[in-house]
C-alpha cells in the first residue's frame, strides 16, 4: 500500500503543539475562536496525544504522527512493552495479523528485514502506513488492508514469526477476555498461521487464566507475564509448531523499566511450583509484597523459596524475612508493629489518621476497613490487613525502607 494518507499541515501541527496542555472539553467550547481550524480533528489529535504522553513518549514527541482515537491509544501497547516484545523475536520476516495503531509492529519490525502488517479498517491502515513512513520504517513494513486469517489461509506467506494481538472488545465495545470471544479466535487460527510460520507470539489480556489459555491453544513453549510500573500489563504466549503437549511450559515474569529493558526476571514451571514447600511464619523484620505480574504468574511458593522467605499464610501471598532483599520483584517494607484490626489500636501508629491500606486474604473490603479504622488515604505509613497461619486477623504496620 502506498503511504499517501493526508499529513497534518504545518498550521495543524503548530496548533497541536500550542494547545497540547489544554483540556479538550475547554478547547471544544472555544471552537468559535478558531474559524479556520478543524477543531474536532485537532481535539481528537490532542486528546490522543495526552493519553500517549507517558505511554508512548517517542511518538508523543513526534509532531508529524497521526494518532487514532484516544480509546485506541488506551487499549494499545505501550512503548516499553512493545520494545520488550521486540527482544523476543527476530529473523528475516514478521507478519503482524492485527496491526491496529502499529506500535508493536513498528518496534518488532526492527528485528526483521521485512514485516507484513495486516489491518481490516482502511482508515487505520492508511494512518499506520503514513506513520511508518514518518518513523523511517516505510521500506521495511508492507501494509495490507484486509482480514489476515482469510488471506493467509488462501495464500500462505513464508515468515519466521507471526504476531497477534486479538481484539478484546465485542460488537457493543464491551471488554472480553476469553480466547473464543476475541477477534480473531486464536485457537481456531493457529493451524492456519502455522502454515506460514513456525512461531507465533500471542498477546492476551491479563485477566485470562494462564493455564486455561495454555491448554486451549496447545503448542505453547513459553509464557511471558509482563509488568510495568505497578501493573501486570499483558501476557504473551509463544507458540511453536513443533511443541509437544507434554512439554512443561516455562513461565517467565518480566518486570520492565520505562524504556522496556528488564528490571526483574523470574522463571519457573508449574511443576517446580507444585514441588516447592514453603514455611509459614509470623511477621519478621521485613514484609514483602510481590509485584502484580508475579501474582498473576502464580509463582507463590517458588518466589518464597528463591528468595529464602516465609509466607504469612498459605493464601495471603505476603512474605516475610529478617534480611533486606533489594532485588525482590515487588515492594519491601520494614515492620513496625502487628496489631488487631481495631481503630484505637491502629491509631497509636497513625497519629495523623493517614495511611496506605492494603487487604490480603482478609474478610473485609479495603474501603470498608478504611472507614472502620477511621483512616484517610496517604501518608508514610503502610498497613497490611491479613490473616496469619493461625487464622488470626491482624493489621501489620510498616514503613517503606530505602536500604540498598
Amino acid at each position: 500500500m502506498n503511504a499517501s494518507f493526508p499529513p497534518l499541515s504545518e498550521q495543524e501541527r503548530t496548533f497541536i503543539r500550542e494547545h497540547l496542555a489544554v483540556p479538550v472539553p475547554e478547547l471544544l467550547l472555544q471552537a468559535s475562536r478558531y474559524p479556520n481550524v478543524d477543531i474536532r480533528k485537532m481535539a481528537g489529535q490532542i486528546a490522543a496525544r495526552q493519553k500517549a504522553r507517558h505511554k508512548l513518549p517517542a511518538w508523543y514527541a513526534n509532531d508529524r504522527l497521526l494518532f487514532p482515537p484516544p480509546l485506541s491509544v488506551e487499549q494499545g501497547s505501550s512503548e516499553a512493552t512493545a520494545r520488550f516484545k521486540a527482544s523476543l523475536v527476530g529473523g528475516r520476516r514478521l507478519i503482524d495479523i492485527t496491526g491496529g495503531m502499529g506500535v508493536d509492529c513498528y518496534y518488532m519490525s526492527q528485528q526483521f528485514a521485512q514485516t507484513l502488517y495486516f489491518e481490516q479498517q482502511p482508515d487505520v491502515a492508511r494512518a499506520a502506513a503514513y506513520n511508518f513512513a514518518q518513523l523511517g520504517a516505510k521500506d521495511r513494513i508492507l501494509v495490507r488492508t484486509g482480514e489476515a486469517i482469510a488471506a493467509l489461509d488462501s495464500n500462505p506467506e513464508p515468515a519466521d514469526w507471526i504476531y497477534a494481538d486479538p481484539a478484546r472488545r465485542d460488537s457493543q465495545q464491551r471488554k472480553v477476555a476469553q480466547l473464543a470471544d476475541c477477534t480473531p479466535d486464536m485457537v481456531a487460527a493457529l493451524p492456519v498461521l502455522f502454515r506460514s510460520a513456525p512461531r507465533v507470539l500471542i498477546k492476551t489480556a491479563p485477566l485470562l487464566d494462564i493455564d486455561l489459555a495454555v491448554s486451549q491453544l496447545g503448542g505453547i513453549r513459553e509464557v511471558y507475564v509482563v509488568g510495568l510500573d505497578n501493573e501486570c500489563k499483558e501476557v504473551l504466549y509463544s507458540a511453536s509448531k513443533e511443541a509437544t503437549e507434554s512439554h512443561d511450559v516455562a513461565i517467565r515474569v518480566r518486570i520492565l523499566h520505562p524504556d522496556g529493558s528488564v528490571k526483574h526476571a523470574f522463571d519457573f514451571t508449574r511443576q517446580e511450583e507444585a514441588d516447592t514447600e514453603v514455611p509459614m511464619q509470623e511477621p519478621m523484620t521485613y514484609l514483602y509484597e510481590p509485584h502484580a505480574a508475579m501474582l498473576k504468574s502464580g509463582a507463590f511458593k517458588s518466589l518464597a523459596a528463591r528468595f529464602g522467605l516465609a509466607k504469612l499464610s498459605p493464601n495471603a501471598h505476603l512474605y516475610t524475612g529478617n534480611q533486606w532483599l533489594a532485588g525482590f520483584p515487588g515492594r519491601g517494607f520494614e515492620v513496625v508493629a502487628v496489631c488487631k484490626p481495631d481503630a484505637r489500636e491502629v491509631a497509636q501508629y497513625v497519629p495523623d489518621g493517614r495511611a496506605n491500606l492494603t487487604t490480603r486474604n482478609f474478610p473485609v473490603k479495603t474501603d470498608d476497613l478504611r472507614k472502620k479504622l477511621r483512616l484517610k488515604e496517604g501518608g508514610d505509613v503502610y498497613l497490611f490487613a491479613t490473616e496469619l497461619q493461625n487464622k488470626r486477623k491482624v493489621v501489620i504496620v510498616t514503613k517503606k525502607t530505602y536500604i540498598e
